[in-house]
């Protein structure tokens, strides 16, 4: 794994005097007020030429780099867009571009001024988490021609100076760095990343935050009948691992709630026997994404400490054609009793998560949450913006929803019911793993079953989970989705 980033975050009531390699990011609207700082004439006058001159306009995911008059540091404007747009997501993405700029600009010190906002503390932790978030690299194997630069502190600038602050900005650096920890493993490629290699970084991790592991080995995973996760990993010549992880509380009971969250943990997915075409199959790295942001809620949640019982279960495997694949038209029985029908065997992160779905109830999980990079059909529903949601549950799906609102990974519930179950009906077996379009849905229908009457959330993240192109707060790659929102749920 890459080193983590290190960046002094502090708070201020005033801007620090000038300094070699400093600059002031000022948030800046579309629309009037365009910007307002309090004491602070001269750099408001400077900001406010550069709006009347149409030289900035404020509009997101845009910025400027000035100098400030009488001063040797950089002015860097930040656009958020019109005022009714504004958020705490907008104002995280903000900060993710200024840390960026300033990088770019080789910039140590990078002030950060506060719009107007309803909730200090808030927006702190937002920018603090948004300034960690945006200094990730994915360039971990490119050749280094001089040493990194990196921004080395940030100071927030807020109106009062309480010791609160503090505590918001050690949660959005123990967040963020377990986003980025999520991110690192899902860019990985799949050589480096198998399910061995897989389980082992997730053991290393709850060595490091004192998490409990009770991973599974293949001879294991065939012995108690997991024909889903066993059968998709049998094509390849890494064998499959079912990796668990525990949180418990302390004082906690064995008969003290539990929640799972299992991930789907696909290091490498070809298709199988139904080959994938191989334009962009590069990504299918990432179909662990699911997996990763499991296990890296864990790792978030081990450090600050919910007064939950949570286990993360992330059944991984690769996805290979060979000799040994499972093939079109075979029958696999699963972990929780049914048969399933392999129509397609490019359909396999319902298989392993079938498996997962039914350990986690065997270990008594009273609620549910899945991800998975699982369907094209979500990002033809929902596009990149909004993660699919699907639930047999609406109390449950109503506080998933709310979590991931106020994590920044916002949610769009779609429907499961039984109007959809010829999707899945099968000649042969209990069900069968693809029934064509509308497939999200078919898909989730199909956990579904598994879950019975446990209240249970399936996250589609295929859409969410991966950046297509280089963004001003992020490069191109993944983004850890998933992980801020089983944070937020944890503590909800």
């Amino acid at each position: 794994m890459s080193k983590q980033i290190s960046l002094n975050i502090e708070t201020a009531t005033a801007i620090p005097q000038p300094s070699a390699r400093q600059a002031i990011a000022v948030p800046v609207f579309s629309d009037e007020p365009r910007v307002s700082l309090l004491n602070q004439d001269e750099l408001q006058r400077t900001v406010e030429q550069s709006a009347l001159n149409g030289e900035f306009k404020g509009e997101a995911g845009t910025q400027l780099l000035l100098h400030a008059s009488r001063s040797e540091r950089a002015l860097l404007l930040i656009g958020m867009g019109a005022h009714a747009d504004f958020s705490s997501d907008e104002l995280r993405r903000a900060s993710g571009m200024a840390a960026r700029e300033a990088r770019e600009a080789r910039v140590k010190h990078l002030v950060m001024l506060l719009p107007v906002v309803d909730d200090e503390r808030l927006a702190v932790r937002v920018v603090a988490e948004g300034a960690l978030l945006g200094l990730y690299e994915n360039n971990f194997y490119q050749s280094q021609d001089e040493e990194n630069f990196w921004v080395e502190k940030l100071t927030i600038i807020v109106s009062e100076n309480r010791s609160e602050l503090r505590d918001e900005i050690e949660r959005a650096r123990i967040v963020a760095e377990s986003v980025n920890w999520t991110r690192h493993l899902a860019d990985e490629p799949g050589a480096s990343l198998p399910p061995r290699e897989f389980a082992r970084r997730a053991a290393e991790m709850a060595q490091e935050f004192g998490l409990k592991v009770e991973s599974l080995d293949v001879d294991e995973i065939r012995a108690r009948g997991m024909g889903g996760l066993w059968g998709v990993g049998q094509g390849s010549e890494e064998k499959p691992a079912l990796i668990v992880v525990r949180y418990e509380p302390e004082g906690a009971r064995d008969n003290d709630e539990l929640w799972a969250f299992v991930g789907k943990g696909i290091t490498f997915d070809t298709g199988g026997i139904s080959l994938k075409h191989g334009l962009d199959m590069y990504e299918m790295k990432t179909d662990m994404a699911g997996g990763a942001a499991a296990l890296g809620a864990l790792r978030a949640i081990a450090q600050l400490k919910p007064n939950k019982r949570i286990v993360a279960i992330v059944p991984s495997a690769e996805n290979m054609p060979s000799g040994h694949s499972i093939k079109p038209g075979d029958v696999v029985k699963t972990f929780g009793g049914y048969t399933i029908e392999v129509v397609d065997t490019d359909a396999e992160g319902r298989m392993v998560l079938v498996d997962g779905i039914a350990y986690a109830k065997s270990l008594g999980a009273s609620r549910i949450v899945d991800l998975a990079t699982l369907t094209g059909s979500i990002i033809v529903a929902l596009g990149e913006h909004r993660t699919g949601l699907f639930s047999n549950d609406d109390d449950w799906a109503n506080q998933v929803i709310e979590a991931s609102e106020r994590a920044g990974e916002p949610t769009w519930r779609m429907p499961v019911s039984d109007d959809y179950k010829k999707r899945i009906e099968s000649d042969i077996a209990d069900f069968k793993n693809y029934g064509g379009r509308p497939d999200a849905t078919a898909a989730a229908l199909l956990l579904s079953k598994f879950a019975q009457k446990t209240p249970w959330v399936h996250l589609d993240i295929a859409g969410t989970s991966w950046y297509d192109e280089a963004q001003p707060h992020a490069p191109k790659g993944s983004t850890g989705v998933g992980v801020r929102t089983l944070v937020e749920l944890a503590f909800g």
